[in-house]
């Protein structure tokens, strides 16, 4: 309850003590609360009894002489402003809300209105709460609007993120499979070079073993040979090596024909590294399966997992099947 709700019902013309027992039992509920509740009890025994009785407990504060030796006062009037109150606490409200000081008691009492000045306050005061509570909706019509735009611009933003994430990832995978083409390039590159190499090897070893039986001039050496052709040398000596495997099985979980594993190892790792590193990668394959080199063919078995890939002649790059 402020001293606002108290003021106006009073102005209305309601009973003081009418107006206090509105405002208790509607708990200080607010004016329209009130004004209900005087409207739904007119003419009731209820406005003339008060709801809780005053304390009986005398006053222990000196009384004002001037309001003892002043019998005849019946008002409070404002000399700044001369509006008149009917008692001190509304004097003193209307003091705190105007910053007003100048008051002196008047012997006249407050005019009470009239039951025209009544309806036309009571429907001035209805029109201001009915100002107000359309402005409080008209604000929360604005947040809700504010609200529904933070809320789609969230959204918009959220989506062109996502977006965005989409077409980087895109992108990385473009450029991933571009560098798995390139690397696949090299590696087959490799393999043939290594079939040329074998070929010239296994050329240079018959001319050999036939000019020993012949008893004719040995050839030239392999190297002086590969650097006539003008073909690279094959570093026997490389750390490293590339190998390329071919899956010519079926592997569970996959339709048509499954991609070739290229991977580089360490020249020192053996066979058993490239198996465990073939079933990473090949998660649906079998329990049985075998390596082996197409050209020369060779099997490779369970005595050679145990073997460097130097000692087993993958070195520096080969390709290699895999079958059942």
């Amino acid at each position: 309850m402020t001293m606002g709700d108290k003021e106006q019902l009073l102005e209305f013309g309601f009973p003081e003590l009418h107006v206090d027992n509105a405002l208790k039992a509607t708990n200080n509920g607010g004016l329209q609360q009130a004004l209900d509740w005087l409207s739904e009890n007119e003419g009731k025994p209820i406005l003339d009894e008060p709801l809780d009785k005053p304390d009986e407990t005398p006053s222990t504060e000196p009384a004002d002489p001037s309001s003892v030796s002043d019998e005849q006062a019946q008002s409070l009037v404002c000399n700044e402003c001369n509006k008149q109150f009917k008692n001190e606490e509304l004097a003193q409200y209307h003091a705190v809300k105007s910053g007003h000081t100048d008051f002196a008691q008047s012997t006249d009492a407050v005019k009470p209105l009239s039951e025209e000045e009544k309806k036309r306050k009571l429907a001035e005061l209805q029109d201001r709460i009915a100002e107000k509570r359309r402005l409080r909706d008209e604000e929360e019509k604005q947040d809700q609007r504010k609200n529904e735009i933070l809320r789609r611009k969230a959204g918009q933003d959220m989506t062109e993120q996502q977006e965005r994430m989409k077409e980087e990832q895109m992108k990385r995978d473009i450029e991933k499979q571009k560098q798995l083409k390139e690397e696949d390039k090299r590696a087959t590159a490799r393999i043939k070079q290594q079939i040329e190499q074998d070929k010239r090897d296994r050329a240079m070893r018959a001319a050999k073993e036939k000019a020993e039986r012949d008893g004719a001039p040995l050839p030239v050496t392999e190297q002086t040979s590969m650097l006539k052709q003008g073909l690279p040398k094959i570093e026997t000596s490389a750390t490293q090596t590339r190998l390329q495997i071919r899956p010519m099985v079926q592997i569970k979980g996959q339709d048509g024909p499954v991609r070739p594993v290229t991977c580089v190892f360490e020249a020192d790792q053996t066979l058993k590294d490239v198996i465990k590193h073939v079933k990473q990668q090949l998660p649906g394959l079998g329990h049985h399966f075998k390596l082996s080199t197409s050209f020369p063919r060779k099997d490779f078995g369970a005595s050679d997992e145990s073997k460097t890939l130097r000692e087993l002649g993958l070195v520096p790059n080969a390709a290699l099947i895999l079958t059942e």
